[in-house]
């Protein structure tokens, strides 16, 4: 999510507005999805390892404007707890409480 999101907002698709919210430039969005997909692609199609290291080091990153909006969410209730079970297996943690899981 990190990548397209970033992506978007490095293509003008997204938009950082001043009061902290983003917007959709749709006259830039349907390029920015082809671009994006041409270039998940090409990595994917020429087995570009580096490439793909590249783009996840500069893309995978939470910006400061987007941290912001996710900072004003922290106040909002939640009604369901989402338990991951394989993500819980495979980390030896428990989503979202973070409390171990037993091992068998």
């Amino acid at each position: 999510m990190a990548i397209q999101f970033n992506y978007f907002l490095d293509k003008g698709a997204f938009v950082a507005n001043a009061d902290g919210t983003f917007s959709v430039d749709f006259n830039k969005i349907k390029d920015a999805v082809s671009s994006l997909d041409h270039e998940f692609l090409m990595l994917e199609a020429t087995g570009d390892y580096n490439g793909a290291k590249k783009m996840l080091a500069q893309l995978s990153v939470i910006r400061p404007e987007v941290q912001k909006a996710l900072d004003r969410l922290k106040s909002l209730p939640t009604d369901i707890e989402p338990i991951f079970v394989t993500a819980d297996s495979l980390t030896g943690e428990r989503s979202p409480g973070g409390g171990k899981i037993p091992q068998k």
